[in-house]
């Protein structure tokens, strides 16, 4: 059949709508890249929506789709909004002419069995990072046929046999452009040392991860696998530039873990540096991945940001996670590291994850002390969530089959708890890590003398960070 116009839809999520903590809204990378992709056809319409920053319901929804009658909807949907996704697809089958519906996206790691009513009805799900392998369905969908085989048939046995489809070459992928709108809308909170109204840009630099956290799981990740795959430094320096012309000032880099590959960090670096690029950026580092002479290196490139995952102030805590390959004492590699960008002046971001397996308050406790002591510029603390697809969620299944996998989520009030204490206290408890970060002596001041000018040219962003209150 010939495709003339496409849908490119990301759902609202209902369980992040219950969300007290503050968030930010990252773009929908896959149909951003899918977007760049159909842009090559000329004949074709492509529109996006995006109902994380245009919220609609299931039924603005279908009438949104119904008014702009696409011959193909492609809809994401994350593991906490996958319901959301079956009922706008659900009810567009039951229409006259209703198109074809790709799925992509993590909600449907879920539950792979076609025969469910809901899964039936898409016409095709990628699993996995479906920027490539979308194109081969595409032409493939107005060939009419390959081989003989129904494009149904095949996708669908893919999917049931839990094929995950990879970008295997990185740097054949067209740049994202943004509209006014959405650079307005996926703005980070992180506070950062710019006295400037800051317009973010988002770039995916390597793909995989190699580690084995037991918590990890591909519903939460930008990609998938242990395989790295890596861009090359000068087409990332290009999509920085390209991203500047659209008026961005500064980027993230997205990557599950962008220090994972040193030698493509260092080859950017030194792009960057011979580029004389003026963009600054931030980046998610793991404290055992990263060197002084790196880090300095980063920062005279242009990093003035980094998010590290310290997760816990206990050893034991950090062993069961499966967190580190070393026997180096994980504390004092996070000691390490925070000295080294204290020293260099670049800002930070601390994670950590309470409500770990078999975790006691006194553990709970001491990664506040911990927290005290690295004294990062910010912190986020997640409750333990063990998300489909992880090996925690495999390890705890007796445990947690009772709870639906679509109301979780790492912000959200836990369900259940796997530590040595209660739901309800974890909630308790991460109110008091927030107060007692945040209320100590000093910190308020040397916080605001650091970032006043960023404050004074983003109160918007200021207003979403005092929205912390509302879970003390």
């Amino acid at each position: 059949m010939k495709v003339r116009s496409v849908l490119l839809l990301r759902v609202s999520s209902e369980v992040d709508k219950e969300v007290d903590h503050p968030q930010f809204f990252d773009p929908p990378y896959p149909l951003k890249y899918l977007q760049a992709g159909l842009a090559r056809y000329r004949d074709l319409s492509v529109r996006m929506l995006d109902c994380w920053i245009r919220p609609m319901d299931v039924p603005q929804i279908v009438r949104y789709t119904a008014k702009v009658q696409p011959d193909l909807v492609v809809i994401s949907a994350s593991s906490f909004d996958i319901q959301v996704a079956n009922d706008v697809v659900g009810s567009l089958k039951k229409q006259n002419a209703s198109p074809l519906v790709i799925g992509v996206g993590q909600g449907h790691y879920v539950n792979r069995d076609c025969r469910n009513d809901y899964q039936a009805a898409y016409d095709a799900i990628l699993l996995g990072e479906p920027e490539q392998e979308f194109f081969r369905l595409f032409a493939w969908i107005e060939d009419g046929g390959h081989a003989g085989t129904d494009w149904k048939d095949y996708y669908r046995q893919c999917y049931v046999e839990g094929k995950r489809f990879l970008v295997e070459d990185p740097d054949a992928l067209p740049f994202p452009s943004y509209t006014a709108e959405e650079m307005r809308a996926y703005r980070s909170i992180f506070p950062v040392k710019l006295p400037k109204r800051v317009v973010w840009g988002y770039l995916i630099a390597t793909r995989g991860c190699p580690h084995g956290c037991m918590f990890c799981s591909e519903v939460m990740r930008v990609s998938i696998g242990k395989k790295l795959r890596s861009r090359s430094a000068p087409n990332i320096a290009d999509e920085m530039e390209h991203l500047g012309r659209q008026g961005v000032n500064i980027c993230s880099f997205q990557d599950d873990s962008f220090s994972a590959n040193r030698r493509l960090v260092r080859s950017l670096c030194e792009e960057l540096i011979t580029r004389n690029s003026k963009m600054p950026w931030m980046a998610r580092v793991r404290v055992d991945e990263v060197t002084y002479d790196l880090l300095a290196l980063m920062k005279k490139a242009g990093c003035i940001m980094l998010g590290l995952g310290v997760e816990s102030g206990n050893q034991r805590i950090i062993d069961g996670m499966n967190k580190q390959k070393t026997r180096k004492s994980w504390l004092d590699l996070c000691r390490q590291a925070f000295h080294w960008t204290r020293k260099l002046g670049i800002g930070t971001n601390a994670y950590y994850v309470i409500g770990n397996p078999t975790e006691t308050r006194e553990e709970i406790e001491q990664t506040m002390e911990f927290a005290l002591e690295l004294d990062s510029d910010s912190i986020q603390v997640h409750f333990y969530t063990p998300y489909p697809g992880s090996a925690a969620w495999e390890k705890y299944q007796d445990q947690i089959a009772e709870h639906d996998p679509a109301r979780m989520f790492h912000y959200a009030t836990p369900l259940f708890s796997l530590a040595k204490v209660s739901s309800e206290e974890l909630v308790e408890l991460r109110s008091k890590f927030y107060r007692r970060y945040i209320f100590r002596p000093g910190f308020a001041i040397k916080h605001m003398r650091r970032h006043l000018a960023f404050y004074w040219h983003n109160p918007d962003i200021f207003l979403s960070l005092l929205g912390i209150r509302k879970i003390f």
